[in-house]
């Protein structure tokens, strides 16, 4: 269980436990008894590499605000019920929360908003960064102004104060949240304006403003312009960063976009579904090679996090480095090995291959397929790799386990009939290829397939030396192989190039057929000639354009082998 899931269940338990809001007020401070609607602040310990520095600087900020703003303007939620929370979920006291588990601490003890925050010790003092965060969407951040002192008192005192300016942008800010749920645009924008006006550096008011702008269908650039404006404030702003990437994408100016995307990404690695939808849009832009350094500078930055790491991995799969790509895949699943999932053998495998590493490539899809022994997409990508490494029994074995655990596995069908061409096995490499069709393989991929394959044993025919009469007919026979080839290519996906190359097939069939019939006088060669001409006749014509002349050519010549085949046909089959 997840410390977020351990945490969500305890504070579901304290809830179902707990007094209603007004009797908990009433209990904490017995001379207040406050409606519901009275503003809750949750504070909470922050995050420091200095023993007790986090939750000493927390409580402090609690006692210096409750001094500071009377109670019935807002409520500062005391260390007590925090602790109660926190510890109902196994978690000590002074734990210093990430910003999902202060999220769903705001949400339990009904807070409008949580501040939380990181300080450091140094030798003259101490520093922190604090920031304010909506409970309601936790994407909406208002950062405060760095506080420095000499004792954390002082530095409560600043973020106190600050705390109290910031909360001047939040009626006006919700009014504009409000206004944009029912629709109002332009009431929205006249909110969001005042409550820039109230608090001048409000990243939420301008972020509010961004999102009328779009939904009044202003101009890039205006959203923009404010976006830009937010991350001056604030720099890893979530919806300005999207709205930036999303709005310099609109204006096609690519390089922005994936900047901001970037920058976005690398604020917030930890998020699966953001990540592969961002990676997945700067690869679509053309332009991935632009977040490379970006990605690579968090990386280097911040050493050892998987995630990080990981996002470096899926960043240089875009740019198609593959080098680099597979050498931070290796120290990616050496940080985090629940990484070593089927998709991360599937792409280092491939990028071995792109690397013209066949060997690594093929070990690789040997890993993945002796952990996840029933994908059958792994054992595809498998055979594959086995084709490129020369092993070709093992490809058409490994081929043939792919299709039997999942018959529809992306061109198994197809890896299997590769394999028995390169076996020297083509009459079980086209009856595959048929099954390929019947379990729904793309009929123009596998017609294309077979026209390589019928070319091949047309050239293959093309290359028989005549000399005797038993040389013309193993060319005959090639030349029929070939023409089968290609009639099955143009029933499955017609094409000219099959139609000509068939016709052409044909022709020499009936050209060797009638030349042999010469000494051998049997019916059988006589209406194969025939048969193959009326073919030739047909698909020369029909796949002419592919090589117009020589189209011509023996479209003349069938007419001149016309008589000495009904001659032959007259004479021997009586």
């Amino acid at each position: 269980m997840t410390c977020q899931s351990k945490l969500l269940l305890g504070l579901i338990a304290v809830s179902l436990g707990s007094t209603a809001p007004g009797h908990l007020l009433a209990q904490t401070r017995k001379t207040e008894v406050l409606p519901d609607e009275t503003p809750r602040a949750l504070i909470v310990a922050f995050r420091s590499s200095e023993k007790g520095a986090g939750p000493s600087l927390g409580e402090n900020i609690r006692s210096k605000l409750q001094s500071d703003i009377p109670v019935k303007q807002l409520y500062v939620i005391p260390k007590a019920t925090i602790c109660a929370n926190l510890e109902a979920s196994g978690f000590p006291c002074d734990s210093m929360p990430d910003a999902i588990t202060s999220r769903l601490l705001a949400t339990s003890l009904r807070a409008d908003f949580y501040v939380d925050g990181t300080v450091t010790k140094s030798a003259t003092g101490y520093t922190s960064n604090a920031r304010l965060v909506l409970a309601r969407d936790n994407s909406m951040v208002q950062p405060l102004p760095t506080a420095t002192g000499n004792k954390l008192g002082d530095i409560a005192a600043m973020i106190s104060k600050s705390i109290l300016d910031v909360r001047k942008e939040l009626p006006d800010e919700r009014t504009c949240e409000t206004k944009l749920g029912g629709g109002d645009a332009a009431g929205a924008i006249t909110a969001a304006k005042a409550s820039i006006v109230a608090y001048p550096q409000s990243s939420i008011g301008r972020v509010c403003l961004a999102n009328a702008l779009l939904k009044q269908g202003a101009s890039p650039d205006s959203v923009i312009a404010v976006a830009k404006q937010v991350t001056a404030i604030d720099p890893r702003s979530r919806p300005a960063l999207i709205m930036l990437g999303d709005a310099y994408a609109q204006k096609n100016d690519l390089n922005h976009a994936v900047e901001a995307w970037t920058k976005l990404i690398a604020s917030y690695p930890k998020d699966v579904q953001l990540v592969s939808t961002v990676v997945n849009k700067i690869g679509q832009s053309g332009q991935a090679a632009a977040a490379k350094p970006i990605i690579i500078a968090a990386v280097d930055s911040n050493p050892g996090d998987p995630d990080l790491v990981h996002l470096k991995y899926l960043i240089l799969l875009a740019t198609k480095d593959c080098a680099e790509a597979t050498a931070a895949g290796e120290q990616m699943i050496k940080a985090d090995t629940a990484a070593a999932d089927t998709t991360f053998f599937l792409r280092q495998s491939a990028c071995y291959a792109s690397a013209n590493d066949p060997q690594k490539s093929s070990a690789t899809a040997a890993q993945g397929v002796a952990k996840f022994k029933n994908n059958a997409a792994l054992w595809s990508l498998y055979a594959q790799t086995l084709r490129l490494a020369g092993q070709l029994p093992q490809s058409l074995a490994a081929a043939q386990t792919a299709v039997k655990l999942d018959p529809k596995t992306e061109h198994g069908y197809l890896r299997i009939a590769q394999a028995q061409i390169d076996l020297n096995q083509p009459d079980s490499a086209i009856g595959t290829l048929k099954q390929a069709v019947a379990a729904g393989e793309d009929k123009s991929t596998v017609g294309q397939f077979l026209l390589v394959l019928g070319n091949k044993a047309y050239k293959d025919a093309s290359a028989q030396v005549i000399s005797t009469s038993d040389s013309l007919a193993i060319r005959r026979d090639a030349f029929q192989k070939a023409a089968v080839i290609l009639a099955t290519s143009d029933s499955i996906s017609p094409s000219p190039a099959a139609k000509f190359v068939l016709g052409v097939s044909a022709f020499k069939v009936g050209d060797a057929a009638i030349r042999d019939n010469q000494g051998k006088k049997t019916c059988e060669l006589a209406k194969l000639a025939q048969s193959s001409f009326l073919t030739a006749q047909i698909d020369i014509a029909a796949g002419g354009s592919i090589d117009p002349k020589t189209a011509q050519q023996l479209l003349a010549a069938l007419g001149q082998y016309g008589p000495a085949v009904d001659g032959q046909v007259k004479k021997f089959c009586k």
